[in-house]
């Protein structure tokens, strides 16, 4: 028999990438990608889907392809997403069934952080451990966990769901996300630099390694927020490993050292995801490849 191959698709707010994966977990194709946004539809994930399927396919002369992984953000209840804020008009649907009007394979949906969690556990840096948790960090707040090799997902599919504790009178999200940095920047005094269109945690990192106080002052505020939610993991949990990911890791010369002195001595590792922006459809077409 030939070697399998998997369709992975990482649905997000901005755009839908999808790649072939191999069952080592190794990209064997290109990443295609299209815009997706708040006005993107049932019909238009279809379309997608399917388009972006038969150009891999065909890209992908002699690979068998055998089945498809979707990863998207939201809870997802049967194959159905909901409480998606980025993506309003898939709320309600069924992206199982919608994918299967594309392509004639089995198909798996699952919340975009367990598929990033997924990738880690089995071919990144979470690799042999039998419990870890990924965090990834970006404009929200994301996590998955994973109990002997597998996803882990509770009994209302709610386990991981941290961005929602409780903290100071917010969600955790309030605080530990890249709106999150900006906020504890102007907290800490800082001033948003005149001519700049867009402020973000990506700014702030600038600020900070220029020596701003204020925005050095936000990554420590961070830093508090990260260990306090590892710590809710581990008092529940108790993982091996907590794998640390998305696009604010890109700023852990800010707050890694601090956490890591919270971390000295302790038995959970904190470790630094290794597969960057291919984990998403990774840990999609994972879905569908047996540990």
């Amino acid at each position: 028999m030939n070697q399998p191959f998997y369709l992975g698709v990482d649905l997000g707010g901005t755009q839908l990438r999808m790649a072939v994966v191999n069952e080592r977990g190794d990209l064997a194709s290109e990443v295609l990608s299209v815009a997706t946004g708040r006005e993107f539809r049932p019909q238009d994930f279809t379309r997608e889907v399917g388009r972006l399927g038969r150009e891999l396919q065909l890209t992908s002369e002699g690979m068998e392809v055998v089945a498809l992984g979707v990863g998207t953000p939201g809870v997802i209840v049967e194959q159905t997403i909901t409480q998606s804020d980025n993506l309003p008009l898939l709320n309600g649907a069924n992206l199982r069934a919608l994918a299967s009007l594309a392509l004639d394979i089995p198909i798996a949906v699952e919340n975009d952080a367990r598929c990033f969690a997924l990738a880690e556990a089995r071919y990144g840096a979470g690799r042999g451990s039998r419990s870890m948790c990924g965090l990834t960090l970006g404009t929200g707040v994301g996590c998955g966990v994973i109990i002997g090799g597998e996803i882990y997902r509770g009994a209302n599919s709610a386990a991981g769901e941290v961005y929602r504790i409780p903290l100071r009178g917010f969600h955790l999200e309030h605080f530990l996300s890249g709106p999150g940095v900006v906020r504890s920047y102007l907290a800490a005094g800082g001033r948003l630099p005149e001519g700049i269109a867009l402020v973000d945690g990506a700014l702030i990192s600038e600020l900070a390694r220029e020596g701003n106080e204020s925005a050095r002052a936000a990554w420590g505020a961070f830093a508090e927020h990260l260990h306090f939610a590892c710590e809710c993991l581990i008092s529940v949990l108790d993982p091996e490993l907590i794998v640390v990911g998305g696009s604010i890791a890109q700023s852990r010369d800010l707050f890694g050292p601090q956490l890591d002195r919270r971390f000295q001595g302790r038995p959970t590792r904190i470790a630094y995801a290794r597969l960057g922006t291919a984990a998403g459809v990774i840990g999609a077409a994972a879905l569908n490849i047996r540990s």
